[in-house]
């Protein structure tokens, strides 16, 4: 368990310093967002930087996601968003690899089996979740998750968040749009969890 439980816990506590050490950066990349909202080429090389830092900066990635659907359009949107988070998810798991250089020098089955069950879970569930959803990325590194799993499962979990978003930035640039998004990426949360119990019942 600690095998788990550690390198998540410390995860937690660096991405939570790190945010608060570099708060303003959140406000940066929205202001430089919206300085390249007209030329798309720009703005999309802004939008793939800030979603694939988001593993380690304080990124508003739900932001970034809506706008990118408000700019590029719902597929085009999503498809960036998708294709960034992505490789922020693979950084994240290698920056779990490469912390356990040294640290965890044999296979420890206890945090295997741990993974195994409730691997998928935290990793769907996880996705549209700040702080979270980093950690978990990093814990699945630290203790060698299967890569293909690992990358099928956050595929399938960024998937509804990222087309969702998209969707409703194309159709509109305002808060209320914006909440609905929210509020639903938070449904999509809820429908994983409740699938997940039913996956973690059946094992």
């Amino acid at each position: 368990m600690k095998k788990i439980a550690i390198p998540f816990i410390i995860s937690m506590v660096l991405i939570i310093v790190i945010f608060l050490m570099f708060e303003n950066v959140e406000q940066y990349f929205i202001d430089l967002l919206n300085r390249s909202d007209d030329q798309k080429l720009s703005y999309s090389i802004v939008s793939f930087l800030a979603l694939t830092s988001d593993i380690v900066l304080p990124v508003p990635s739900s932001i970034v996601m809506y706008t990118n659907g408000f700019v590029l359009g719902g597929i085009q949107g999503a498809s960036l968003s998708l294709l960034s988070v992505m490789i922020g998810s693979l950084f994240g798991y290698y920056l779990g690899r490469f912390t356990s250089l040294g640290f965890k020098s044999k296979n420890d089955q206890n945090a295997d089996d741990i993974l195994k069950k409730y691997g998928p879970v935290a990793i769907l569930v996880s996705r549209g979740i700040p702080i979270l959803s980093e950690s978990i990325c990093i814990v699945c590194g630290y203790n060698k998750m299967n890569l293909k799993s690992y990358f099928l499962l956050n595929f399938i979990g960024y998937v509804p968040v990222c087309l969702l978003y998209a969707y409703c930035g194309s159709i509109g640039y305002d808060k209320n749009s914006f909440l609905i998004s929210f509020a639903s990426s938070l449904l999509i949360v809820a429908l994983f969890l409740f699938v997940g119990k039913k996956y973690l019942k059946s094992v």
